[in-house]
């Protein structure tokens, strides 16, 4: 055979896929003494590329006969002695490694064999009761590597390039030992490499963007392992693989992300994974070096002082804590040196961890339960056993702290304290009186983001807030539709409704009395800041400002009355010299309860009607007049562009040049609406906006609630 050949594959065959998490290296390696031998169903001919040997390291400890091998130019033997290296090389560890495979991956990996019916993610199947992908077969039987589903935004063909389905055809030979899932893999890959040649120069926005070359290192360095002992793992398949491999890493580590974000990290998590798991490359010592360097000098930079990340999304938080844990995971089991990342990275992931136990609903301690995350921004909430996986690894990460172990057993010793926790840095606090099933929690959003743009992950929502009281969630985030697709104006319109300022519970300022254009009466600056923090005992208080408008500010103070009755309070002033019509926001519950949502047009507010004695009344008041109007609100969780519709309102007021609008909202948990009577009032000199006080009402019981801002 001759070396010099460019490397030639024409394996026919299927295809298979699948995406999932993994954490344990349980991966059972065959004894490869010899020459592996030929099994049915061998592969078709191949040749392998000299290049090889060009990016070998051959003075690697263990590949002395390699070495050897090649001085003799022997080639075909040294590739035969390499691969019977990588198939018995126990000393390198991956800590993503697992065999486990759940029915609906298994099945994913089986459609995939009919018509290349590739995994992409749950939100881009074409029948998503029975789980089955879209297929890519083009009429002639080959893979249409452009295809994407009819309105699919540009999340599909980004996701479709990083091959999330690849390790799981690794996990489905790791239970069945089906050659098909080899050939498959060899077919497809060799089919993408082929047709996806990587560019001369920059990054393109799909095929050979930064976060597609680091998923697909990533889901390489499972899938290598997973086959490797496979007798269609030929020494030829060895070469073409190594060969793209370090094409891919020595890409990623020439073009670093510009962004200051979960992508970067993910391109500096996948260089030491690509550097630590193939250190026989001549490269690997410089990926390696890049991808720590680079987290090293984003530590700071990636995530906030109050331990949020810069995305201000939960969901994109939990991926780079994620991140970092098999980050630190890989250097343990691989016994490099403590010195490779900064000690202040410890501190930075703890913080971090603590966030995402603050903004856990307790809801999360009730089995079975699936909403138990607030969804702000582009996030999406997170079920009970989501949430507890990551627990387990954040109490593994930091065995000794308390909390996290209690997070992590459902409940089992000392919960965290109830205290009002303040992310100041970000925008987030969280008012709560306990972390039961029962408890009361509140979470407010008031952002501190310049990046207002369409594809910002951070939607304009200053002022905002999710309600828990008892086990639901009564003022849920709209949600996110769908992400970007500049020349679709359906898929822009429906991701520009949910990001809207009004599409949440918070003021807007408009120029009618009507619900105006989408987007026309956003906010322009998320600068959120927090004025004044205070509790005791029987109540808590956050107020929070926002100068969304260049000249209208929007106020918030939150009481949260825990004692003698529960109750919260909301005073909602927006000051300056603008002119037009102020409107307060508030949607109510999820898609499933629409009728259990009753608006009150006469009151001004809203009450529920839910069976299980557990419901909302909401009444407010002004110092003016003010009009209910219902709003269609809409609620989604999902990027696939489909949403529910759900009841709102806004409360409207005329804006005067110089004058305040000041609302009072009272949202009061009752085990039926009837028969309650709730009344409030200012009670300050109205002059003097930092010394603010409300005289509240419920069933002839009066509360005095003030507050005084410090200068």
């Amino acid at each position: 055979m001759n070396c010099k050949n460019r490397f030639r594959i024409n394996i026919w065959l299927f295809l298979i896929i699948t995406f999932a998490g993994c954490t344990d290296n349980d991966i059972p390696q065959k004894e490869n003494n010899d020459i592996p031998p030929k099994e049915e169903p061998t592969p078709p001919k191949e040749d392998a590329e000299e290049s090889l040997f060009d990016i070998l390291n051959l003075d690697y400890s263990g590949l002395e006969e390699v070495k050897a091998l090649y001085k003799a130019g022997d080639n075909d033997a040294a590739m035969q002695k390499l691969l019977v290296y990588y198939q018995n090389r126990t000393e390198i560890l991956n800590p993503n490694l697992s065999a486990t495979l759940n029915e609906t991956e298994q099945g994913y990996a089986d459609y995939a064999i009919n018509e290349y019916r590739f995994y992409v993610n749950d939100n881009y199947l074409e029948d998503k009761t029975r789980k089955i992908p879209y297929s890519l077969q083009n009429n002639d039987k080959t893979i249409n590597w452009e295809f994407a589903p009819k309105g699919a935004d540009n999340e599909y063909q980004k996701q479709l390039h990083r091959h999330n389905w690849m390790p799981l055809q690794g996990k489905a030979y790791q239970n069945s030992h089906d050659e098909k899932y080899v050939l498959s893999w060899k077919e497809v890959y060799t089919d993408w490499i082929t047709r996806n040649p990587k560019p001369d120069g920059k990054p393109d926005k799909f095929k050979w963007y930064q976060l597609q070359v680091s998923t697909r290192i990533m889901g390489q360095t499972e899938s290598f392992e997973y086959f490797k002992s496979s007798p269609n793992f030929t020494s030829e398949w060895l070469s073409f693989f190594l060969i793209h491999f370090a094409e891919h890493a020595d890409y990623l580590s020439l073009y670093k992300y510009a962004g200051e974000n979960n992508i970067l990290l993910s391109q500096a998590v996948a260089l030491v994974f690509a550097g630590t798991l193939f250190p026989e490359l001549k490269n690997a010592p410089q990926w390696q070096k890049t991808g720590c360097d680079i987290i090293n000098e984003q530590t700071t930079k990636l995530f906030l002082k109050d331990g949020m990340t810069n995305d201000l999304s939960l969901h994109y938080h939990i991926g780079i804590v994620d991140g970092l844990y098999d980050l630190k995971r890989l250097i343990q089991l691989n016994k490099l040196p403590d010195n490779l990342l900064s000690p202040e990275l410890d501190n930075v992931l703890l913080k971090a961890t603590k966030v995402v136990m603050h903004f856990t609903y307790p809801s999360y301690f009730t089995k079975g339960s699936k909403n138990c995350s607030p969804a702000f921004n582009d996030s999406w909430i997170k079920t009970r056993s989501v949430l507890n996986k990551n627990f387990v690894k954040y109490a593994e990460m930091y065995p000794d702290d308390s909390e996290l172990n209690y997070m992590k057993t459902y409940g089992k010793g000392t919960p965290p304290d109830s205290k009002i926790k303040t992310f100041e840095y970000s925008g987030f606090y969280v008012l709560r009186n306990g972390w039961t099933p029962q408890s009361t929690m509140l979470v407010h959003s008031n952002n501190i983001s310049s990046k207002l743009e369409d594809s910002s992950h951070n939607q304009l929502d200053n002022g905002t807030f999710e309600l828990y009281h008892n086990g639901r969630n009564f003022f849920p985030d709209s949600g996110v539709c769908s992400y970007m697709k500049e020349n679709d104006t359906e898929v822009m319109e429906l991701r520009r409704w949910f990001r809207q300022t009004k599409a949440h519970n918070t003021m807007v300022l408009g120029q009618s009395e009507e619900h105006e254009a989408t987007g026309s009466e956003n906010i322009n600056k998320a600068q959120g800041k927090l004025v004044l923090s205070e509790e005791n005992d029987n109540q808590q208080l956050i107020v929070t400002e926002n100068q969304g408008y260049g000249n209208f500010k929007h106020r918030r103070a939150i009481f949260y009355v825990k004692r003698p009755v529960e109750f919260f309070a909301f005073i909602d002033e927006g000051f300056g010299t603008a002119t037009g019509y102020s409107k307060l926001y508030f949607h109510l519950c999820d898609e499933t309860s629409t009728n259990n949502v009753n608006l009150d047009i006469q009151e001004v507010g809203a009450h529920t009607i839910f069976g299980d004695n557990n419901n909302l009344l909401i009444r407010s008041f002004g110092n003016q007049n003010m009009t209910l109007k219902p709003f269609d609100g809409r609620i989604s969780y999902q990027t696939d562009r489909k949403y529910s519709v759900r009841k709102a309102y806004s409360l409207i007021m005329e804006k005067k040049k110089n004058a305040p609008v000041r609302y009072i909202t009272i949202l009061y948990p009752v085990t039926t609406a009837s028969n309650h009577k709730i009344n409030a009032t200012f009670t300050d000199n109205p002059s003097n906006s930092d010394n603010v006080s409300i005289e509240v009402t419920i069933d002839n019981e009066t509360y005095n609630l003030d507050y005084q801002l410090k200068n």
